[in-house]
This record gives C-alpha cells, sequence and structure tokens, in this order.
C-alpha cells in the first residue's frame, strides 16, 4: 500500500511540475492538459489542493474566469474538509498562503471587475498570513510578489492609490532582493500606469517613474 501510494505521489508530483514548466513558458492548453492528468492520482495532504490551484491558473491565463473561479471554490471546499496534513511543512508544503496567493497570481489575468476585486482580497490574505508566519516558513519572494499581484488587481479596478500602497513595500526592498519575477511583474504594473485611465495623470507618471529607475 505504502509503495502505491509513493508511486501515485511521484507520478502526481511530475505532472505537476510539467504543468508547472508549461505555465511559465505559456503553453497553458497542454499545462492543463498535465494538471487535469495528475489529478487522476489520489493525494494525501494538500497534493490534490496545489493541483487545482494550477487548473486555476490556467483557466485564468485561458481567459475563462468562470472556470477559474470555480476551480479556486472548490480548492477552499476541499482545504476546509482535509482530513490529513503534509508529511512535510514550511516553504516544501502548500500552506493556506500559498493557496490564496495562487489565487491572486491567477485572476489577474482576467478583465478586471469582480475577477481583480477577488485577486485583490487573496493577494492581501496570503500577506496577513505570511506576515504572521516564522521566518522559516514564509515564502518571501512569493510574499513580495504577491504585493504586486495585488497592486495590479488594485490598478485594475481603478484604484490607483491602493495599488501604489500595495507595492510600495517591493519598490522599497534592496537590489538583491529585486529578483527577475518581482521585475517582469512590474513591467506589467507600469505599463497599466502608460493605458487608460491612469495615461497622464501625474501620480501615475510618478509611480512609472519610479517603477522604472530600479536598481538605478
Amino acid at each position: 500500500m505504502r509503495n502505491t501510494l509513493e508511486t501515485t505521489s511521484c507520478a502526481r508530483g511530475q505532472r505537476g511540475t510539467q504543468s508547472l514548466i508549461a505555465r511559465f513558458q505559456g503553453d497553458y492548453a497542454h499545462a492543463l492538459d498535465y494538471v487535469h492528468d495528475g489529478l487522476r492520482y489520489k493525494a494525501r495532504g494538500t497534493g490534490r489542493i496545489r493541483l487545482l490551484c494550477g487548473v486555476a491558473q490556467c483557466h485564468a491565463n485561458l481567459g475563462d474566469s468562470t472556470g477559474a473561479n470555480r476551480t479556486l471554490d472548490l480548492a477552499q471546499t476541499e482545504r476546509e474538509e482535509l482530513a490529513s496534513t503534509d508529511s512535510v511543512d514550511g516553504l516544501f508544503g502548500f500552506s493556506v498562503a500559498k493557496q490564496h496567493y495562487y489565487a491572486g497570481s491567477s485572476l489577474i489575468w482576467l478583465a478586471g471587475g469582480v475577477d481583480a476585486e477577488r485577486a485583490a482580497r487573496e493577494a492581501g490574505r496570503a500577506i496577513e498570513l505570511w506576515e504572521k508566519e516564522p521566518p522559516e516558513s514564509r515564502s518571501l519572494d512569493d510574499e513580495a510578489l504577491a504585493h504586486v499581484y495585488q497592486g495590479t488587481a488594485f490598478l485594475q479596478v481603478g484604484d490607483l492609490d491602493s495599488a501604489t500602497a500595495a507595492i510600495r513595500p517591493i519598490l522599497d526592498l534592496p537590489a538583491d532582493r529585486q529578483i527577475s519575477w518581482i521585475k517582469k511583474r512590474l513591467d506589467r504594473f507600469a505599463a497599466m500606469l502608460r493605458a487608460e485611465p491612469y495615461r497622464g495623470a501625474s501620480a501615475a507618471d510618478d509611480l512609472y517613474e519610479e517603477i522604472r529607475n530600479l536598481g538605478g
């Protein structure tokens, strides 16, 4: 029985990794195929919840709001009904904070509106939970990205002040904490400041220049 569980866990993990790589490459259709295949295998702990969050990311990037939100709701329900915990906690587990982070990072790729409002809440909840955790279990890079995702969501609903406040801690990070993914996501944030309804607004222009000047 133990060997069977280990085998299915390995297969599930492999599909999750393949899906993650495909998402990094922008191939969301194949990423969705991989993660759906991974869901065929039984999982203990939060393995299935992690895969469901991957499904939501794929749906959101493919423009499917209904599919993304439905899957995130299912992941939340399964979290509440979870009977067993992860064998490994901390950075290697799939914490509640990470689940909210995945939700926020998914929904910002949709058209805004209620999706953006939920994205801002989800990212904010992830930040709040991480801030209460001990250093050894915090994912500081993901926590930083959550600020960018929350800020992006606020921009999508027209709230520049809240967007600025959300990313302020990231703009103040030392240069060695400005990882490539933060810069990449800030590029999108900056581009939004150059589009309607922010185009030409002095506060948006100032924030744009501050982002562009990061790292000298």
